[in-house]
This record gives C-alpha cells, sequence and structure tokens, in this order.
C-alpha cells in the first residue's frame, strides 16, 4: 500500500532562555541597542539641567558671564535636548526592549537576526546625520516638534526618517516571529507581554505614516530648496498625527513592565490579565484621534473637530485609570505578602530596597500628577489658558522623563546586570538616584507648572528676554520663586543622572558578584479564558483606520476650507 505523501512544515526550535544571563545573539543585539540608547541618553540628558538654570532669575546673577559652547546656546541645547531623549534615546530602547520581551515570552528567536541588525545599522546611520545636524553643523535648532515654518538642514530630516525607516524594519521582524509562533502554536493565546508589544508596534506603524509623509512632501524638499514654501497648518497636522501616538509608544513598554513584572518583581501577582489587553487595546486605538488637543489654539481647525478630539482625549484617560486599579490591586497583594494587616499599610511594605521596584512604583507614583496635568490639557478652555506656557514642559516631565524614565531606570537595573551575568554594582547609589530623580522632578514640574499659571511661557530664551530680571514686572516677580524651583529641581536630577551613570558603567565594567537573583520574571504562557479574537489584529488595524478617518479627515477639510480660504477685503476683492 501506497504511503501518502505528507508535506512538513519547518517548525522553528523552541529555545531555552537561560534566567540569569543572555544568549550570546540576544547579548551582541539587545546590548547594542541599549548601550546606543544610552549613549544617545547622555548629552541630550545633561542639556536639561542646564536649560533650566538658563531660565532662573537665581542661577543668571549669580553667574552672568556663564557660557559653556551648546550648553548655553538655549534653542540648539533644547533641540539636542527633545530630539536625543523622546527621539533616539526612546526608539532605541523599545527596539531592544520589544526583542528581548518576543524571544524569551515566545521562547523563540527573531524571524531574520539580519534583518534586525540591518534595522539597528540604518538607526545608527539616522542618529549620526542628526546629530550632526544639531550639535556640528549646528544649523538645525528646529526643537524636538520640527514642523515648519521653520527649516532645519537635510541631515537632521535624514536623520529622523532612517530612525523611522529602521523602526519599521523592526516591526516586520516582530510581526513575523508572532506570526510564526501562531502558526506554530494554533488556539494558543499569547502572553500579555507580546500582546503588548503587538499593540505598540501596530500602532506605531500606521502612526508614522504620516510624519513619513511630511518628510517626503514637506520638510526634507524644503530643506534641499526644491520647494519656496510650505503650509505651516497642514505640517502641525501631520506632525500631531505621528506626535500624540508617540507618547504612548514611550508608555508602552512602561506598561508592559507594570503589567508583566513589576508584580512578581514586588512579591505580588497580577489582578487582572483580560484588563491589562483592554488597557493596551484602548491605548493603542486611541492615542491616534486625540492630538488636535495640541492644535486647541491653531485657527485653521473648526470648533467641531476641536470638540471632537477633546472628548475623545478623555476616552484616553479609561486605560489609565484600569492601570491604576489593577497594579494597584497587584501591589496591595504584594503588601500582604510582606506582611501589611492594616487598609492601607500596603503602601509602605513593599520591597522599598530594591531600585527595580522602587523606581518603577516611584514612576506611578509621579504619573498621577503627569495624567491629573494632561487632563488639564484637554479641556478647551483650560487649555487656552495654559497653552504655550511652562506648564506644557511640566505636563510631559511628568509623564515621559518621570513616569516612563524612571520605569526604563527600573528595567536598566536588571537589564545591564543580566547583560554582564553580575549583580548591580550599587544598590545604595541606585536607591539614591531613584530618590533624587523623584525629588527633582517634583520640584522641577511644579515649579515649571506654578510659573506656568503665571504666565510664563515655554521654549523661550529667558535669560536674553528684555523684561528678564526686570524687578518692576509684576509677572516677572510672581514666577521666579518657580523659575528658581525649578534650577534646584535640575540641580537634583543633575546629581541623579551622575548616580546613572556611574552605576550603569560601574556594572558594565567593575562589578565581580555573579548574578545570582532572577529579576525579570517572563511568562511564557497566555490565558487561557481569554478569547482569542482580541487578537485578530487585522481587526484592530480596521478599527484605528476607521476612527484615524473620522477624527483627521475633516482637519484636512477645514484646512483647505478655513486655513487656505482667499482673504477678501471691505471690497470684497481677494487680498490673496
Amino acid at each position: 500500500m501506497q504511503r501518502a505523501k505528507t508535506i512538513d512544515r519547518p517548525v522553528l526550535a523552541r529555545l531555552t532562555f537561560p534566567p540569569l544571563s543572555m544568549l550570546k545573539e540576544e547579548r551582541w543585539l539587545i546590548g547594542s541597542h541599549i548601550l546606543v540608547a544610552l549613549l544617545a541618553l547622555f548629552p541630550g540628558i545633561l542639556m536639561g539641567p542646564f536649560q533650566a538654570f538658563s531660565r532662573s532669575p537665581g542661577f543668571v546673577a549669580m553667574f552672568p558671564e556663564w557660557e559653556i559652547p551648546v550648553f548655553s546656546f538655549y534653542y540648539q541645547a533644547l533641540t539636542v535636548h527633545g530630539v536625543m531623549n523622546a527621539l533616539f534615546f526612546t526608539v532605541l530602547f523599545i527596539v531592544g526592549h520589544a526583542y528581548f520581551v518576543m524571544q524569551r515570552s515566545l521562547q523563540r528567536p527573531l524571524w531574520k537576526p539580519g534583518l534586525a541588525w540591518l534595522a539597528f545599522v540604518v538607526m545608527i546611520a539616522g542618529l549620526l546625520a542628526t546629530a550632526y545636524a544639531i550639535m556640528i553643523e549646528g544649523r538645525s535648532s528646529v526643537l524636538y516638534t520640527f514642523y515648519t515654518p521653520l527649516t532645519a538642514q537635510p541631515w537632521f530630516y535624514l536623520g529622523l526618517t532612517l530612525l523611522i525607516v529602521g523602526t519599521w524594519m523592526a516591526a516586520t521582524n516582530l510581526f513575523m516571529t508572532y506570526a510564526g509562533w501562531k502558526r506554530d502554536n494554533p488556539g494558543k493565546r499569547c502572553p500579555l507581554a507580546v500582546f503588548g508589544v503587538m499593540s505598540n508596534f501596530l500602532m506605531w506603524c500606521f502612526a508614522t505614516t504620516s510624519v513619513a509623509l511630511l518628510m517626503f512632501s514637506m520638510l526634507i524638499p524644503a530643506s534641499f530648496g526644491w520647494i519656496e514654501k510650505t503650509d505651516p497648518q497642514l505640517a502641525r497636522i501631520l506632525f500631531w498625527f505621528f506626535g500624540h501616538p508617540l507618547v504612548y509608544f514611550w508608555l508602552f513598554p512602561a506598561y508592559i513592565s507594570w503589567y508583566t513584572m513589576l508584580p512578581a518583581q514586588a512579591g505580588g501577582r497580577l489582578f487582572s490579565q483580560l484588563l491589562g489587553r483592554v488597557a493596551f487595546l484602548m491605548l493603542a486605538i486611541f492615542s491616534l484621534p486625540v492630538g488636535v488637543h495640541h492644535l486647541l489654539a491653531d485657527p485653521g481647525i473648526s470648533q467641531v473637530a476641536k470638540f471632537v478630539h477633546t472628548v475623545l482625549t478623555f476616552v484616553v484617560i479609561v486605560p489609565s485609570l484600569l492601570t491604576a486599579f489593577n497594579i494597584g490591586a497587584a501591589l496591595e497583594r504584594a503588601g500582604r505578602q510582606h506582611g501589611a494587616t492594616r487598609r492601607l499599610d500596603w503602601l509602605w511594605k513593599q520591597d522599598w530596597k530594591n531600585p527595580v521596584v522602587t523606581a518603577q512604583i516611584g514612576g506611578l507614583f509621579m504619573f498621577i500628577f503627569g495624567g491629573f496635568s494632561g487632563m488639564i490639557h484637554a479641556s478647551f478652555t483650560l487649555n487656552i489658558a495654559l497653552h504655550n506656557t511652562s506648564w506644557v514642559p511640566a505636563h510631559f516631565h511628568m509623564t515621559l522623563a518621570s513616569a516612563v524614565m524612571l520605569t526604563y531606570i527600573g528595567m536598566l537595573y536588571w537589564f545591564v546586570p543580566l547583560l554582564r551575568g553580575r549583580v548591580l554594582w550599587s544598590r545604595t547609589a541606585a536607591l539614591a538616584q531613584v530618590a533624587t530623580w523623584v525629588g527633582g522632578m517634583i520640584l522641577f514640574g511644579h515649579g515649571m507648572g506654578a510659573a506656568g499659571v503665571g504666565g510664563v511661557i515655554r521654549r523661550t530664551d529667558l535669560a536674553n528676554a528684555p523684561y528678564f530680571g526686570d524687578e518692576t514686572a509684576l509677572a516677572f516677580q510672581k514666577a521666579s520663586v518657580w523659575l528658581n524651583t525649578t534650577a534646584i529641581g535640575g540641580g537634583l536630577l543633575l546629581i541623579s543622572v551622575i548616580l546613572l551613570y556611574t552605576n550603569l558603567v560601574g556594572t558594565l565594567f567593575f562589578s565581580r558578584k555573579p548574578l545570582t537573583e532572577n529579576q525579570v520574571p517572563i511568562s511564557t504562557e497566555g490565558d487561557t479564558r481569554l478569547p482569542l479574537w482580541l487578537e485578530n489584529w487585522w481587526m484592530w488595524l480596521g478599527v484605528m483606520i476607521i476612527l484615524a478617518a473620522m477624527a483627521w479627515g475633516p482637519l484636512l477639510v477645514d484646512e483647505e476650507i478655513l486655513f487656505n480660504a482667499p482673504i477678501t477685503g471691505p471690497t470684497g476683492l481677494p487680498m490673496r
């Protein structure tokens, strides 16, 4: 009897990852992303305190002749601070983190390791090009929000374009790795961390289409002199279609850590996986139709469009509230495990001697202030009162520079030891670093926020403003104390930065004690009780496209009708 032919489908071998070290391949790939991210962060993060000093009347009075190249050139320093911190550091860190989570959670290698290395090289080329344009060529001080009418040198835009292209290549690798796992494991639910990575990169790939369009249709041609005119209103619309999802792109790795690692690191367990997946999906979907709250003062957008985006912005609060409940319940369980018996004493019964836990809880604490200050921006009336004041950087320093960065720091305190297979160089220094970061950011954020309420504008070289130091100016008298407070906060943050890099360098080169404790709780199983349709990514992409079309399509019509409409004079004749 003839045997029936069978077609063997190759199944990727299941990898076993060591809990106290990394495989050689992942150490080189992931370690390269993390270390280059930290190198990109270093110049950007150093600019922050010095900008706070330059806006402080007390500091300027003490050092009137103080000037250091780049540090003292306010707009150049501010561009370095924003672009290196918020774009290159975050993107490189997030991609490296995603590779780690995807491989460890699915217990399989990446689809194409060579593609991962190619993506890394492309992003490095982008980093070098942009850094050259800002710091060496010095004619690209267009700030982190790089829309027109300001125009940078071509290297600036080409570098950012390469960064985005590199993330698309990385996303392709992640998507195909997930697809391979689903093919080999039909009917299985993916781990929660993988669900978070997929949600994040799906959102990112869709959101970055607008900034790619902005680059190729307007910014790059303008920088080369190929076009003479640009449309600033359209540029702002295209930028903020991408700009607000970028915030959640930063936030997703922090959420993944809070949901999938922090509960076990603190000694408890997650309250609900389902709530976690709902929160991830809501973050990804509703990050897209809300960007107009950055444009509430713009003339080329109708009141109806502003109202729609205002309402949708409040929807984004829901996943934050779900997270507060879910992670709060997990931390309460951890506190009970550590001996808490009374109603609220679990708050004090956390593992505060562990910098991995302390940094992340510090980030969660700061996120409370970031969330509530962000709600104010969603209100049209309050937004108008605070638009373009220093309240705005106070808000995102409570979110990105506090909640996100502290969580990233907590992850670095297990990432770098795992890379080396050695314990953290100094737990004491790590705890001091977290404390100075939280304290410094509270002073900085409150000072900037209060100054904003008093009318102090943001992104302005106040030290060279004609009214700076004028004791007869009532607004200056009210704001000077808060500007000095931000400088004190900046000083604490500078100490924290020194402690952070000293500890990380010490761990890489001087730590000798082998790692004996696994601080990376990776789950390789998904909750079997959850419906499979939650992982229907084509469906969620369709929802994103529909919502984006409904929320942003009318804006393009408004921009064409309201902003570009002919202006007529009293006689009815067109003035342009």
